[in-house]
């Protein structure tokens, strides 16, 4: 249980008690002396007050994670949870109204171009948070892996401070779209992504993996602001073909659908969060 969270009940049960004792003198206690009437109602109040105060300054930091943090300190500790904090990336052209989407390297569906961020610097996740990686894990830096509901929180935090992780999107577009030679170095040496907000899926009951009993998604949704030269190349690469065994263009409807090429195509749930 966190530091906050320890503060938050001992604020609580102070509070109560308090609450009852202004409870038991102005309804049970008779007669009144002094003692209760100047001192003890003057000190409860007081308590009162200052405990009211304290568990809204708790509540305010942990903010809309706050039940989150009760229900894994309390009701979940041990539960086993998969985390896995992503990004993706919306490569849209406007006009044609179609997304850019790539085949997936391990499913089988197209999708965002976009993955799981990476641990920058020193911090070890498998020692501060008992993390194990999945079973087909190959890189030890990937910010997907199974810990202990009772951690989540504190995760969430951290990756909320954009500390000692990756926050920019240009290792996977590198990797999935230059590398494969999808499209070129000249056109697409740098690109601006203007960051759109996050899509969450915390703590959903799940058992996908065969130990895990809960998911945490988070995605962070970017926008690929394209130049007028790499907004040329890619609607090139629409008039030669719609899509390939290497990237598709889609529509909105598409993805809704969560296929195209008369259901014959797969496209990933989560491309829904892009559009």
């Amino acid at each position: 249980m966190s530091k906050e969270l320890k503060r938050f009940f001992g604020y609580a049960i102070v509070l109560f008690i308090a609450v009852g004792y202004l409870v038991y003198r102005y309804f049970y206690l008779s007669p009144v002396t002094d003692f209760h009437r100047e001192i003890l109602v003057t000190c409860a109040f007081a308590i009162l007050s200052t405990c009211a105060l304290g568990i809204y300054e708790t509540i305010k930091c942990q903010g809309k994670y706050f039940m989150t943090a009760v229900r894994c300190s309390i009701f979940i500790p041990n539960k086993e949870t998969y985390v896995s904090l992503s990004y993706l990336m919306r490569i849209k052209l406007s006009g044609a109204e179609r997304y850019f989407l790539v085949k997936g390297s391990k499913v089988d569906q197209y999708q965002p171009v976009g993955g799981v961020y990476k641990i920058i610097g020193n911090k070890d996740i498998y020692k501060e948070w008992e993390a194990h990686p999945k079973s087909d894990k190959k890189n030890p830096d990937d910010l997907r892996f199974f810990v202990k509901a009772k951690h989540v929180p504190e995760i969430i935090r951290w990756f909320k401070s954009r500390k000692d992780r990756e926050t920019g999107v240009w290792r996977e577009f590198y990797e999935e779209l230059l590398e494969t030679k999808i499209v070129s170095q000249e056109n697409f040496q740098t690109i601006r992504a203007e960051y759109l907000c996050s899509h969450e899926n915390i703590l959903s009951k799940q058992n996908r993996f065969k130990s895990e009993q809960y998911h945490t998604l988070i995605y962070d949704i970017f926008q690929i602001e394209l130049s007028p030269e790499q907004f040329e190349e890619l609607n090139k690469l629409l008039a030669k073909k719609t899509f390939t065994k290497h990237y598709a263009f889609v529509t909105k409807d598409e993805i809704e659908k969560e296929c195209f090429n008369n259901h014959k195509l797969k496209i990933g749930q989560h491309t829904k969060f892009t559009i």
